[in-house]
């Protein structure tokens, strides 16, 4: 057996890997002398310490592929910090031990220690275990790249996986929309068909004939208005909705609709409660417009014949607010968040006609302009006491103006 005691230096082609940087902590130094030559021999980069602390400054200070230890290092000195600890996971440890210091070689295996050669060592027991340490380091460092190319080829999977699921939810959303708009579209659509063939009849008299085109022209005015809330609620939905804001008199605004409505419903009363003197907001005029005929329409068609439409304008150093309420059976807690929803409607079942976009587009109108929306329930008995929305707008242009679609709304 050729052990460290014998001089002569054989070469070996281990096929090694290129100038791996070793660390021999050998507190003998004629024993680390030969460690260094033959691993130097065989193409590795060799440092040598003959202390503890030695060994311990260069863990820390630089980066080792390998580590050969002597279990007796740590019996020299009263550094509480032992080798084993200070040495990286990607680092190998051989520990070298006299037959009679066998034990501490083992604990060393129990510690995470690749393994152990017996002093004096054999030098072919070494250059095998060596190089045996590094495969297995290399082996384990490709293990953990291919695991890492693993996880992220999983993550990719779960991003396309989620990026399916959008598709297919956007696919099914879009799906929706069109089912709906096919359903809107028929209701204006089906009487100005069957009227328009009803008036084309030669029996037909012209007091009939009359009556027919009335109903034809007030269906085709309903399909209009559905065209223009279905371009606005698409605006809204992907951003592209914008405003054109200038100084306006919001109350004076607010009456000339309330004028419009009573002069064409004549079963609802309207009342108005406004300052005399103007109240002036940096808004899109024509859209707030929109805003409240669309509240006082909803209030209209979910109230009672006879019953009031009560409308109230006033302001705040910051806020503009308008308040629309009507005395019906108001909405249930449960449906508070959903009517504001494209193609809602409360009570399907009854013959309310509308887009279930009127409050969706007064939401987007009130978001855009920096404002809120926000609905209540008056106070009263189950079946009278109504609900107030309230729609509030700043006087003046936000700092950071929002244009974006209301929150938790699809279409």
């Amino acid at each position: 057996m050729q052990t460290l005691s014998d001089i002569q230096v054989l070469p070996l082609d281990l096929h090694a890997t290129p100038a791996a940087h070793i660390l021999v902590a050998e507190a003998d130094e004629s024993i680390a002398g030969t460690l260094a030559a033959i691993l130097r021999h065989d193409g590795y980069d060799v440092t040598v310490a003959h202390s503890l602390a030695s060994a311990l400054e260069l863990l820390h200070n630089e980066s080792f592929a390998l580590v050969l230890a002597d279990a007796q290092l740590e019996a020299h000195t009263q550094n509480t910090t032992s080798l084993a600890s200070a040495i990286s996971t990607d680092t190998m440890l051989i520990t070298l031990a006299r037959f009679s210091a066998l034990d501490r070689a083992l604990q060393a295996l129990r510690s995470g220690a690749y393994a152990y050669l017996v002093k004096p060592v054999d030098v072919e027991e070494l250059r095998l275990t060596v190089r045996r340490a590094l495969e297995h380091r290399r082996l384990e460092g490709d293990l953990g790249a291919r695991q890492r190319e693993l996880e992220d080829a999983q993550d990719q999977l779960r991003g396309l996986d989620e990026a399916n699921q959008r598709l297919l939810y956007a696919q099914e959303e879009h799906e929706r929309f069109v089912a709906m708009v096919a359903h809107e579209m028929r209701g204006p659509l089906n009487p100005i068909i069957n009227y328009a063939q009803l008036a084309k009849r030669s029996t037909v008299t012209q007091q009939a004939r009359d009556h027919y085109m009335d109903v034809i022209v007030e269906h085709a005015f309903r399909l209009n208005r559905l065209v223009d809330d279905l371009q606005t609620a698409t605006r809204l939905s992907t951003g592209h909705f914008t405003l054109k804001r200038e100084l306006c008199d919001i109350a004076a605004a607010v009456s000339e609709e309330v004028d419009n409505f009573s002069a064409t419903v004549m079963e609802r009363h309207f009342l108005l409660e406004r300052p005399s003197e103007p109240i002036l907001a940096e808004v899109d005029r024509d859209r707030i417009a929109q805003a409240v005929r669309n509240l006082v329409d909803n209030a209209v068609k979910y109230s009672s014949d006879g019953s009031a439409v009560e409308l109230s304008v006033g302001c705040d150093d910051m806020n503009v607010y308008i308040r629309v309420r009507d005395y019906g059976a108001g909405i249930p807690e449960s449906e508070m968040r959903r009517i504001f929803e494209a193609f809602t409607r409360l009570n399907k079942a009854t013959e309310v006609q509308g887009s279930g976009l009127g409050l969706f587009i007064t939401r987007g109108i009130a978001t855009a302009h920096g404002g809120q929306l926000t609905v209540e329930n008056g106070v009263g008995s189950e079946r009278a006491r109504g609900a107030i929305f309230t729609l509030v707008l700043p006087l003046r242009i936000p700092e950071t103006e929002s244009q974006t679609e209301p929150s938790d709304v699809h279409l």
